[in-house]
């Protein structure tokens, strides 16, 4: 709904045709409180596995139906202060205590999301691989044989 929310403002003011790009999706894994129930590891791995899931089918919504060209998670890790052996005070007061990452400050994964095999970003992969391969030839001059 968001989504389409943007997209309808876009078009009135005649941008109906710019990619649309969702920034710092998340769900928080924890909270601060009792209050804040629904700020639970299991609630946060269903929204990324669900918002994944979404982005790969390719599905968008009734206003944009090719989809999103893309989103970014909020967060990759907690904002976790080992000086002073807990979270910073910014991340304290914007978002409450809560823990918006998706890895452990060791770097593991605090969910079971495969974020790879998909063809859309495959295929985006490779087209970035061939501009970059591309704009070597003509700065350099030179063909890189791989």
């Amino acid at each position: 709904m968001m989504v389409d929310a943007v997209i309808a403002a876009m078009a009135v003011s005649g941008h109906e045709n710019v990619p649309v790009i969702v920034t710092e999706t998340g769900w928080p894994s924890n909270g601060n409180n009792e209050a804040e129930t629904v700020a639970n590891r299991n609630y946060a791995e269903m929204y990324l596995k669900g918002l994944v899931m979404h982005l790969r089918s390719g599905m968008g919504t009734p206003l944009r139906k090719e989809g999103v060209a893309g989103a970014y998670i909020y967060q990759l890790f907690d904002d976790f202060d080992p000086k002073k052996n807990g979270y910073s005070n910014a991340s304290r007061s914007m978002h409450g205590g809560q823990n918006w990452g998706i890895m452990y400050n060791n770097m593991t994964m605090k969910y079971k999301i495969d974020f790879s095999h998909s063809e859309r970003v495959l295929r985006n992969h490779k087209e970035l691989v061939e501009m970059v391969l591309g704009l070597l030839l003509l700065v350099t001059g030179v063909l890189l044989l791989l």
